[in-house]
């Protein structure tokens, strides 16, 4: 880990999540569960090419975790539209970004499951 970002392809599915649970919805009031629907109904290769149009999710790597995003709820949505083995572009997080984990990181199963809370409404 540096202080300049790094981006490289990941396997979607072989990305973990920091946090043990997630808003189900977006800073500007979209829900979560209804864009993951309304995506899936795209052909694969859609998906693909319009979650290249994101920007990168930030990943640190773990010896015994592998790697862990700090971009849950993005990684979420990829997950669920993608196939498993898809590969993603990541950007390796920098010193200074990794901080964030230490009040990001409340999963306790290494970051293998993640719970979508309801939203308020």
């Amino acid at each position: 880990m540096s202080g300049d970002p790094c981006d490289i392809d990941l396997p979607v599915d072989q990305i973990g999540w920091s946090q043990d649970s997630i808003a189900g919805s977006f800073r500007d009031g979209g829900d979560l569960r209804d864009l993951v629907n309304s995506l899936r109904a795209l052909p694969h290769e859609q998906r693909v090419q319009l979650v290249g149009t994101y920007p990168p999710i930030r990943v640190v790597q773990f010896e015994t975790q592998g790697w862990i995003t700090l971009d849950n709820r993005r990684l979420y949505l990829f997950r669920d539209i993608l196939n498993p083995g898809t590969q993603i572009r990541v950007r390796v997080a920098t010193l200074q970004e990794a901080q964030e984990l230490r009040w990001k990181l409340t999963t306790d199963n290494e970051g293998a499951t993640i719970v979508v809370r309801a939203n308020r409404r």
